[in-house]
C-alpha cells in the first residue's frame, strides 16, 4: 500500500498546454439542418487536458509550475479566476488569442456531440515559452491536443530542446494519428513515459484490436516506459525488458467518466515528483481517477486528505 505521507513535491512539475471553456447544453434531439430547437444550459465550467491535470496536482499539494496560457478575452478571464480558486499562479498571458471554447449537446439519448472553437492552447511562440521555467530534473507533462496545429511547431520544438534531465511525460490522446510522425519519432528518441488508453494504444500500434502484448513489443522498440489504461481492469505497465505489470483499479460505483484519463496522469505525475517508483506513482493515478470517477463532471479532483479517507475505506 502506497503512503501518502511520503506525497511531497521532491521535483518540480511543469505543465503545459490548455485550459478551455466547455458550455453544455441539454436538448432531445439534435436539429437537422436549418432547423431551430430548445435546449436547456447544462453548466458551464473551464477544463482542458492541462488544467485538469494542473488543478489535480494542486489539490494533493504538488504545485507545478502553471504553464498554461490565460487568453486575452472573455474566457481568458474565466480561465485565470479558475487557476486562481485551485492556487495556480498565471505565467503566461496570451497577446493575441483568447483561450478555446466548446459547446457539447447533450441529447435526451446521452449522445455528446461538440462544436469547437480553437484558441490560445493552438497559437505557440517563442516569446511565448521563453517565460516557461525548465528546473533540473523536471518532469514535463504535455497533451497531444496541443501537438497537432501548424501554430504549434514553437511547442513541439519546445519539447524537443528540453535538456536530457527532464522526464517527458506524454499523453497522446485521441489525436495521435493526426500528430507529425517524424516529430513523433523524435520525440520518442527522448525516452518519455507515455500514458494511452484501450483505443490510444491500437493508434499507437496502428492496428485494432491491439493488446498487451503489442504494447510490450512497442515499449522494447522505442526503450520507453508505458502505461496502458484499462478501465475497470486497472493499469499496465510496460518498461524495456521487464514483464508487463498490472496494478489494480479501485472498485467504486461510477458516475461518469469525464477527466478521468487526466486525473490519472495527475496521480502518476504527483507520485514520480515524490520520487517513488513507478508502479507506486500508478497506483496512485488509479487511486485519483477512482474518486474522479464516482463523481458527476470534470471538478472532482481529491485534495490530499480526501485520498487519505478514500485510501482507508478501501484498505478494510
Amino acid at each position: 500500500m502506497i503512503d501518502l505521507q511520503t506525497l511531497t513535491n521532491q521535483r518540480q512539475v511543469i505543465v503545459i498546454g490548455a485550459a478551455f471553456g466547455d458550455v453544455m447544453l441539454g436538448l432531445d434531439q439534435l436539429p437537422r439542418s436549418g432547423g431551430d430547437v430548445i435546449a436547456e444550459e447544462l453548466g458551464r465550467h473551464i477544463g482542458g487536458c492541462a488544467f485538469n491535470v494542473a488543478r489535480a496536482l494542486s489539490r494533493m499539494d504538488i504545485l507545478p509550475i502553471n504553464a498554461i496560457p490565460v487568453g486575452n478575452g472573455s474566457w481568458g478571464k474565466n480561465v485565470e479566476a479558475a487557476m486562481l480558486n485551485d492556487n495556480l499562479l498565471p505565467l503566461l498571458r496570451h497577446p493575441t488569442h483568447d483561450n478555446g471554447w466548446c459547446i457539447a449537446m447533450v441529447e435526451a439519448s446521452k449522445e455528446r456531440t461538440f462544436i469547437t472553437m480553437d484558441g490560445c492552447e493552438q497559437h505557440w511562440n517563442k516569446s511565448l515559452l521563453a517565460q516557461i521555467p525548465t528546473p533540473d530534473n523536471a518532469i514535463v507533462y504535455v497533451s497531444g491536443y496541443e501537438l497537432v496545429s501548424e501554430q504549434s511547431e514553437p511547442l513541439r520544438q519546445w519539447l524537443l530542446d528540453l535538456s536530457d534531465d527532464k522526464t517527458l511525460f506524454v499523453d497522446f490522446g485521441p489525436r495521435l494519428m493526426d500528430i507529425d510522425p517524424e516529430f513523433v519519432s523524435k520525440l520518442l528518441a527522448k525516452k518519455p513515459i507515455l500514458t494511452v488508453n484501450r483505443d490510444e494504444l491500437a493508434l499507437l500500434n496502428q492496428q485494432t484490436p491491439s493488446n498487451i502484448y503489442d504494447a510490450v513489443i512497442f515499449t522494447n522498440k522505442h526503450q520507453v516506459s508505458l502505461i496502458c489504461r484499462f478501465d475497470s481492469e486497472g493499469a499496465k505497465i510496460c518498461q524495456p525488458r521487464c514483464q508487463p505489470k498490472l496494478i489494480p483499479a479501485f472498485k467504486v460505483k461510477v458516475s461518469d467518466t469525464i477527466a478521468a484519463g487526466d486525473s490519472h496522469c495527475a496521480g502518476v505525475i504527483a507520485g514520480l515528483s515524490a520520487g517513488w517508483a513507478l508502479n507506486d506513482a500508478v497506483e496512485l493515478g488509479n487511486m485519483v481517477a477512482a474518486v474522479v470517477v464516482s463523481r458527476p463532471g470534470s471538478d472532482g479532483a481529491p485534495t490530499l486528505a480526501e485520498l487519505n479517507s478514500f485510501q482507508a475505506e478501501n484498505s478494510t
